[in-house]
């Protein structure tokens, strides 16, 4: 036996491949250290057999993605290499310098793999033959070594897109004067593109797209050869250089999703004559479109949607005999829909939806033979639907909703045999819905709401449809008659809404039965009889409405197997019996509402498994027994508890603190009895309304309901509740509205609630020993007295509108008749008077007023005229008495009135000394109603929904309403979040990018200047593009 050492064994194993990687051509050695630089998991990839007995000088090149020259000079040498799609990895740095050593490689193709790292200089220094560099679709990042241009003379083909390469484009790029394809696309390059790259003298495809690139573009030069220009997703600005005309080779154009504004250049498109593809969408240019554009022959895909183009759609747009694609949507397009367009025959997309187009369809749409989607919705065109439409037998999806469209639809309709979509939905479209709808076999989504339609739905309707109906909207029409029983053929049937109709008959069992269904409206109808308990068991269905029908009998338990259920809604019938137990079982449901039936019995216990629940709405039965203390401790999610309006008694659980997002508790109604539990006062998010009245609980007020400061109505009245007000009650700073009447409560309202007291005063009356004027019960009487005292005491004309003093007046006509008598009289003996430029108090508010004056009551009435009602009030820090007009800014009498009046110089009248105006900072200094003033309000509702405040918030500094305070918060604070409601912090965060740009859309309606705001239809069309954007 002959026996080696391990020592032996190495050795020999080192000398073998030694001889063996010697013996190898200098380019299958190169090659062999490349794959030796990658990853062992890469190795892997790369499909190589090699052999290390291999010895042939020409081996290599039937490897795997390596290429040969074939001519004797560079026999066996490689020209090419391309290792594309393979996944290889590693740092490229590591690899690329082996196979730079290839003297003669004109071309490398590492495309679609996973190499890491920088673009390595050594591709300029050692690979200087390349024509063809492809390194897109990798993980490439850094920034682009400026060498690559320096010495690659020769490069015809330079790919970098889908890395995540950074920085400027070298301006060493026009070096390479033989380039005729780029590709910089899809990275992170900022800055301006360098004005040599448009120059390059044989460029014809330029990718720049979806980088962070900015400035304008540099001019066109004369010789400009570019025939592909993609340079969309940036940030470009400026005006569209009217040089691109230079272009004659250009085909395509794309520099969508830009900033680009100003007019498009009328010579722009002079000489683009081969031009086929244009995308300008999603910029800011204004003005017409250019005639010059119609007359581009060989356009095929126009796009300039979203920006604001308006003017109209020229005639001339028939000379685009090749056009497929026209999407001139969301702009401001008005004018008819030219009858010219009905030459198109290529045309395959019209969308010309949310522009002001107005007048009516033209028949000539009909003969665009090949349109497969048509879009016009949200816009503004009448009349009748032409039935020349409905012979568009290859039309696909027909949106026309929001138009003011009216008459029938035409019977025609059933011969559109590929049409899979239509939207008919916010029209005056009146007549039955024609029979042969049903006859359109690819019909997945229907929608005519919102019409006036009549008769009944054709019974037949979804029976032909393959694969079937997705959805079906017929939502506030007329329409009468049964459910169709055939609209859940194929099973496929997402979304049924048909609410607010006069459907009949009973609860339709083919909804149970339908598996795919996920969302159910049937509200607002005529369906009568019980709902069928012994209905399938649907584990699809998660929205239920049926409320405000005439369903009677019980609900049945079988609800309790619909497991996805996260609404049901069943209220406003009339259904009776006891709450199912088996309800307990739908422990996704959310909202539950059974309000206004006949339910009586108890409430299950049951219903504390439904975990999920946020609102909670039984109210207006004939509910008894006590509120279980099971479902106050463990529906920890709860928002909304509504149980007023039936029989329940015992006292009001002291169990709350554990419903931390609770925000409205309706008790009203009923027969509690104790007190006001202090669990309740626990609840920091506490923030809707605490509703307790018409009950019978006893005791004082409790302290602790003070807590409550984000509380904002609270009503106990109608109950007997005793005692003082507790002071702690003025911590209650959000509250908008309070009712504490038919009590037996005494003492002084807190000083916080004589705003309150004031707007509504039914809201404190029944309670005989209360002082609603803040002071002391004796005081109050006192009060009294020396009001009807102050009445003979005439006042000084303030507020809006001209003041007129009586006391003056009285106190000059005595001085007249005295002087009449004895015209020596000592003037110091005259009584004071108020001077008559008194100035206005700066204590002196509309809140203020409206205290001074009890909520205008009547007995501070001291003269009516043509123009307002005058008031008496007396200043709470000097004490002067004051006589103030309450007016409607609006009477245009009245500011000619004021104007003339505010010249006046008589010695009786006393001059106008100031105005008060409540909030409205928009009409603060013109009366002058414009729809920037809509769009301001608009604003500021807005701001009130996502801070959940009121326009001037008791939180708020004094001088701040919600517009001020929210730019000074965010001055303060470049978190956003933190200052929204806090209900929002507990969104998703797609849902909270929601709500920011909402807050970006509030603060531009409050711009302070109206020429800053934009206008209402363009505060829509942010809207609706922020929910396309979400679905």
């Amino acid at each position: 036996m002959f026996l080696l050492s391990s020592y032996n064994v190495i050795t020999f194993s080192f000398i073998f491949f030694f001889v063996s990687s010697f013996s190898l051509s200098p380019p299958a050695h190169f090659l062999i250290q490349f794959y030796e630089s990658l990853p062992k998991k890469s190795q892997h990839l790369l499909p190589w057999k090699l052999s290390n007995s291999t010895s042939s000088s020409s081996s290599h090149c039937q490897w795997f993605g390596v290429s040969c020259y074939t001519n004797k000079s560079f026999q066996f040498q490689v020209k090419a290499l391309n290792f594309s799609g393979l996944i290889l990895s590693g740092v490229l740095n590591n690899s690329i310098t082996y196979l730079c050593l290839h003297k003669g490689l004109v071309s490398l193709d590492l495309s679609g793999n996973n190499f890491s790292g920088g673009i390595p200089e050594q591709l300029g220094n050692n690979c200087g033959q390349l024509k063809t560099l492809l390194l897109n679709d990798n993980n490439l990042n850094g920034t682009i070594p400026i060498k690559l241009f320096q010495s690659n003379k020769r490069l015809a083909k330079l790919d970098l897109g889908y890395n995540s390469l950074s920085g400027d484009i070298p301006a060493e790029v026009s070096f390479c004067i033989k380039l005729e394809y780029i590709g910089f696309h899809n990275n992170y390059f900022t800055g301006q593109v360098p004005s040599g790259v448009f120059s390059l003298p044989n460029l014809k495809f330029c990718y720049l797209n979806t980088n962070n690139l900015t400035g304008s573009l540099p001019d066109f030069p004369q010789s400009c050869e570019i025939s592909d220009l993609w340079i969309h997703e940036n940030s470009f600005s400026g005006s569209l250089p009217n040089t691109l005309s230079r272009c004659y080779n250009l085909t395509a154009f794309v520099a969508s999703h830009n900033k680009f504004g100003g007019v498009i250049p009328l010579e722009m498109f002079s000489d683009l004559f081969q031009l086929e593809i244009l995308y300008l969408d999603s910029n800011s240019l204004e003005g017409e479109i250019p005639e010059s554009l119609w007359g581009l022959r060989s356009l095929k895909e126009l796009v300039l949607s979203e920006n604001k183009l308006n003017g109209t759609i020229s005639e001339s747009i028939a000379n685009c005999s090749q056009l497929n694609t026209l999407v001139l949507s969301a702009n401001n397009l008005s004018g008819w829909i030219p009858h010219s367009i009905g030459e198109l025959e290529h045309l395959k997309s019209l969308l010309l939806f949310d522009n002001m187009i107005n007048g009516s369809l033209p028949s000539e749409l009909g003969n665009c033979s090949s349109l497969t989607e048509l879009r016009l919705q949200r816009n503004f065109i009448g009349g009748v639907i032409p039935k020349e439409i409905f012979k568009l037998e290859k039309l696909e999806v027909l949106y026309m909703f929001n138009n003011k469209l009216e008459g029938v639809i035409p019977q025609n309709i059933g011969t559109m045999s590929s049409l899979v979509e239509l939207a008919l939905y916010n029209n005056s479209l009146s007549g039955e819905i024609p029979s042969e709808i049903s006859h359109l076999k690819k019909l997945e989504f229907l929608s005519l709401a919102h019409n006036r339609l009549t008769g009944e739905v054709p019974l037949e309707l979804g029976k032909y449809s393959s694969p079937g109906l997705v959805k079906l909207d017929l939502t506030g029409n007329l329409l009468t008659g049964l459910i169709p029983f055939e609209i859940c053929n194929g099973n496929n049937l997402s979304v049924l809404t048909l609410g607010h109709n006069r459907f009949n008959g009973s609860f339709p069992r083919q909804i149970a039965a339908c598996s795919s269904l996920k969302r159910v409206i049937l509200s607002n109808n005529l369906l009568q009889g019980t709902i069928p308990a012994d209905m399938n068991h649907n584990s699809g269905i998660s929205f239920l409405e049926v409320q405000d029908n005439l369903l009677e009998g019980t609900i049945p338990s079988v609800f309790g197997d619909w497991r996805n259920l996260t609404m049901l809604d069943l209220s406003r019938n009339k259904l009776s019996g006891s709450l199912p137990s088996e309800l307990g079982k739908l422990q996704n449901l959310q909202i539950l509402r059974l309000s206004s039936n006949r339910l009586k019995g108890s409430i299950p216990t049951e219903l504390t498994y439904c975990r999920s629940i946020i609102k909670l709405d039984l109210s207006k039965n004939n509910l008894s027994g006590k509120i279980p203390l099971e479902i106050i401790t463990s529906l920890t999610k709860l928002q909304s508890l509504l149980l007023e309006q039936n029989r329940l008694t015992g006292p009001i659980p002291d169990t709350f603190s554990s419903l931390h997002s609770l925000n409205e508790l309706q008790l009203g109604n009923n027969m509690l009895q104790g007190s006001i539990p202090c669990s309740l006062t626990e609840l920091h998010h506490f923030s809707t309304i605490l509703n307790l009245s018409y009950n019978g609980l006893s005791g004082q007020i409790p302290k602790c309901v003070g807590n409550l400061d984000k509380l904002q109505i609270l009503d106990i009245s109608s109950n007997n509740f005793s005692g003082e007000l507790p002071t702690e009650l003025s911590n209650m700073i959000s509250l908008i509205f309070v009712n504490i009447s038919f009590n037996h409560l005494t003492g002084k309202i807190p000083s916080a609630w004589m705003k309150l007291a004031a707007s509504y005063p039914g809201s404190f009356i029944g309670n005989q020993e209360l002082c609603l004027l803040g002071t002391e019960v004796k005081n109050c009487e006192q009060a009294k007295v020396s009001m009807k005292r102050s009445q003979i005491i005439p006042g000084v004309v303030i507020g809006v509108v001209i003041s007129v003093t009586l006391l003056c007046t009285v106190i000059y006509a005595l001085v007249v008749r005295v002087l009449t008598q004895k015209h020596n009289l000592d003037e110091s003996l005259l009584p004071e008077c108020q001077p008559k430029s008194e100035f206005l108090p700066k204590d002196l508010n509309f809140e203020e007023i409206v205290l001074a004056t009890e909520g205008w009551n009547e007995k501070y009435v001291i003269g009516r005229g043509k123009h307002g009602t005058v008031y008496k009030i007396q200043s709470k820090n000097s004490g002067k008495h004051w006589a103030v007009k309450k007016v409607n800014l609006s009477d245009r009498n009245f500011i000619i009135e004021m104007r003339t009046l505010s010249m006046v110089r008589h010695r009786n009248v006393v001059r106008m000394t100031g105005y008060c105006i409540k909030d409205g900072y928009e009409n603060a200094y013109s009366t002058r109603v414009t729809e920037k003033c809509d769009v301001y309000s608009y604003g500021v509702i807005l701001l009130e929904l996502v801070y959940r405040k009121m326009a001037v918030d008791p939180s708020f500094e004094e001088g701040l309403d919600i517009v001020s305070w929210t730019r000074k918060s965010l001055e303060e604070s470049s978190d956003c979040l933190c200052l929204f409601d806090e209900e929002i912090s507990h969104w998703d965060e797609n849902e909270q990018q929601k709500a920011l740009s909402l807050l970006d859309l509030a603060l531009e309606c409050t711009e302070k200047l109206p020429s800053m705001r934009p206008s209402m239809r363009e505060v829509v069309g942010f809207l609706i593009k922020m929910n396309d954007r979400n679905e």
